[in-house]
């Protein structure tokens, strides 16, 4: 899972998931330190998750602002201005609250670690929980601060960088037990070496034996898909589209829950090696050319290369990685034929071109449903998709049926929430 977000690392993501690391290290070193009985994962996935509600908003809000983050490497890192981006795009910290409802949902920490993300940027003399999320929150917040001001100056310049650490160390509102803490890594020259290296470390400071059911993997993978799809208008909705048609059509023709659940868990992984592919190919509004479009091609590589090291999702990735291939050959990325691909690639082969036809794209304008169907009827003429999952779907449709997409993709994480009309203001900064 950890591995899986390094996997992430992107042009315009890259700034923002190398401060996850330094926030999710520093914090594990911390409680090292202060409560060596502790479970370290846990510290670890808070620090590492605590903005994944900023990354979300700073794309619903101004889209293509993680791009404006200046970002340069030096030997000892990366450099780039946090604080810059955070008063541009959430001076109200209103990020917390959508980072405490994504990991909520996601089901992955005990409550004290999710009261830290939601109060990551309250002052300490502000916090009224009890001592152990009032630490867990100052453990959070110093980790933030120390990595904000080291990524200001890091490159080239590293001791204004431990100039600047040592005001904060001196002067910044901190439990004792922090304060100390932190005294102690500075000092500790092998330690601090990793914190500035922009990798997740995490196999330092922690063994990890934590096994994750399906649920909570379904809901880990809903927070990444928010962060691929989030990337550029034209694919916020697909990825989300693409499962729960996927889901439909196993239901429909599988006849089983635990099919639906296996094809929308592969609906959502299937695009992941978009993350991949430069925001100015996703976002050409004419025809790729030759070189573009093997660009455009390498995602679904990508995507198995994230999900093929984990043996123990390979039935997932085996259907997720099939999805641009066709029963006659002509697909890719192998080229695979009819008698290699499962009735699950072959739904996930005809939800994704169905929902790909009823979005817009920067290069045309969606298309109905009846138009999509007479365009996949006259793929599966061809020999390229599956006739009976096509009849399924075009009866599907002649009885009214229609992708329920949410307004964002963000908002699968809000659907039982019962304040759901204050978090769409918050989402879509209304008064």
């Amino acid at each position: 899972m950890i591995n899986l977000v390094y996997d992430m690392e992107t042009a315009e993501f890259l700034p923002m998931i190398i401060h996850s690391f330094d926030v999710a290290k520093i914090s594990t070193l911390m409680m090292k330190r202060i409560d060596p009985s502790a479970e370290l994962i846990n510290i670890y996935i808070t620090g590492l998750f605590h903005d994944i509600g900023l990354i979300s908003l700073a794309e619903i809000k101004l889209p293509g602002a993680l791009l404006k983050i200046k970002s340069s490497s030096s030997s000892w890192g990366a450099s780039f201005q946090l604080d810059k981006f955070l008063n541009e795009t959430d001076n109200d910290s209103v990020h917390g609250i959508i980072s405490y409802k994504i990991l909520e949902k996601m089901d992955l920490l005990p409550n004290e670690y999710l009261y830290a993300i939601l109060n990551h940027h309250v002052p300490l003399d502000k916090l009224d929980g009890s001592n152990r999320e009032i630490l867990l929150t100052n453990i959070i917040n110093v980790s933030d601060i120390v990595s904000r001001t080291l990524r200001e100056n890091v490159e080239g310049n590293l001791s204004e960088s431990l100039i600047g650490l040592e005001k904060v160390v001196d002067d910044y509102p901190m439990v004792e037990d922090v304060r100390k803490a932190l005294k102690d890594i500075i000092s500790s020259p092998l330690e601090f070496g990793y914190i500035l290296d922009d990798k997740p470390h995490n196999e330092k400071f922690f063994k990890c034996n934590v096994e994750i059911d399906v649920q909570k993997y379904r809901e880990f993978l809903k927070a990444v898909v928010l962060l691929v799809d989030l990337r550029s208008p034209f694919t916020v909705r697909h990825t989300s589209g693409v499962a729960k048609l996927s889901r439909n059509l196993a239901e429909e023709l599988l006849k089983t829950d635990f099919d639906g659940d296996m094809m929308y868990i592969s609906g959502l992984m299937h695009d992941m090696g978009k993350i991949k592919v430069p925001l100015d190919i996703l976002h050409k509004p004419g025809k790729l050319n030759k070189y573009e479009y093997l660009a455009m091609k390498l995602h679904v590589v990508e995507t198995y290369k994230i999900f093929s090291k984990y043996s123990k999702i390979a039935e997932f990735t085996a259907i997720a990685s099939l999805h641009h291939e066709r029963l006659d050959g002509s697909g890719y990325p192998w080229g695979l034929k009819a008698k290699d691909l499962s009735m699950r690639a072959r739904i996930l082969q005809v939800a994704d071109v169905f929902t790909a036809l009823t979005e817009e794209r920067p290069y045309r304008d969606k298309l109905s449903s009846l138009e999509a169907i007479r365009i996949i009827e006259d793929m599966v003429n061809k020999g390229k998709l599956d006739p009976v999952v096509f009849e399924t779907l075009r009866s599907m449709v002649k009885n009214g049926f229609k992708i329920e997409l949410s307004d964002m993709v963000i908002m699968d994480f809000f659907e039982e929430v019962e304040n759901i009309e204050e978090i769409k203001k918050i989402l879509y900064f209304e008064k």
